[in-house]
């Protein structure tokens, strides 16, 4: 072989050949660095666009005439644009569907309020107080939780008929308030996590339970609290079932009870139909955006010893 062909480059494939497994292997490593998060990302870009697809076209539906909302040729944008949906309900008077976002606001508030109190004060007594049967009442606290709620509807029923509270919003505030066992479980899994020398400093320095509870435990539990909030209030806005039994008076049905009446058995109004839902789950993702940082700490922190 002379000088000349040892000293030409050698063929691209030669060359690779010869690179070391190591720089391969790297450069696949560094590849795959790219690829798996931006596979990831249009994974849930995917994901996201398929959840939210509803909701845009409800909104978009809303603002669209009655005989466009179930065209044969489907539009995402209204054409045209048109108002009357919302000036429908919000005139109605057969069904005044202002009247039913008050009733829901009204119920939600007060049962929010009362279930923060309540529940609030069951966990700090099982969670710091020291008493005989302590952990026996929590295990039929949790028992109960296996208890249908469909079980309880028809003597619940016939209690509120004898005592003549059909027809009121007394079933839809005082039972969800003083009845919620996974409330009260949440709120004593979080007290558990904070420490007791907070108790025994504030003991030593001549403060009572009550004082400890509001000084000390409730502001330290605010994820805890904002958790148990958001979830009782999707729970009660949407309550479809109680309002339907246990109410008859038009003027005071909440929003989901409201909603179906835009649904006959002959035909259905589209239109306000798609307007008083958007209506409705506006408070819902209002108080997800708030609260929304409180509630992620709330979960993430229960139980956490």
């Amino acid at each position: 072989m002379t000088i000349e062909e040892t000293r030409a480059p050698k063929p691209i494939a030669q060359r690779r050949s010869a690179m070391p497994e190591g720089d391969a292997g790297s450069g696949r490593r560094r590849a795959g660095r790219i690829v798996a998060p931006a596979a990831i990302y249009v994974a849930c870009i995917i994901v996201v666009l398929i959840a939210i697809g509803p909701f845009v076209w409800m909104l978009s539906s809303s603002f669209k005439e009655p005989g466009d909302v179930i065209s044969l040729t489907p539009r995402l944008l209204p054409d045209p644009f048109t108002t009357e949906n919302y000036a429908y309900l919000v005139n109605n008077g057969v069904l005044p569907f202002v009247r039913f976002l008050g009733n829901s606001a009204y119920i939600t508030v007060l049962v929010i309020i009362g279930r923060l109190l309540v529940c609030a004060l069951g966990a700090y007594g099982f969670a710091r107080l020291q008493f005989r049967g302590r952990d026996a009442a929590f295990g039929l606290l949790l028992a109960s939780l296996m208890i249908p709620d469909m079980l309880m509807v028809l003597p619940l029923y016939s209690a509120y008929v004898e005592t003549g509270l059909i027809n009121t919003h007394f079933p839809l505030i005082i039972p969800p308030i003083v009845a919620n066992t996974f409330g009260t479980f949440l709120l004593r899994q979080f007290f558990m996590t904070i420490p007791k020398e907070y108790d025994e400093a504030a003991l030593i320095d001549g403060a009572s339970h009550f004082r400890i509870f509001v000084s000390i435990i409730l502001p330290l539990s605010k994820p805890a609290l904002a958790t148990l909030a958001v979830l009782t209030f999707v729970n009660v806005w949407n309550d479809f079932f109680g309002p339907l039994v246990y109410l008859s008076d038009v003027n005071k049905f909440t929003v989901p009870v409201g909603l179906a009446f835009f649904q006959g058995q002959d035909s259905t109004q589209y239109g306000p139909l798609m307007a008083g839902a958007t209506l409705a789950i506006i408070p819902t993702v209002l108080v997800f955006v708030f609260a929304q940082k409180y509630f992620t700490r709330g979960i993430s922190m229960t139980g956490i010893k």
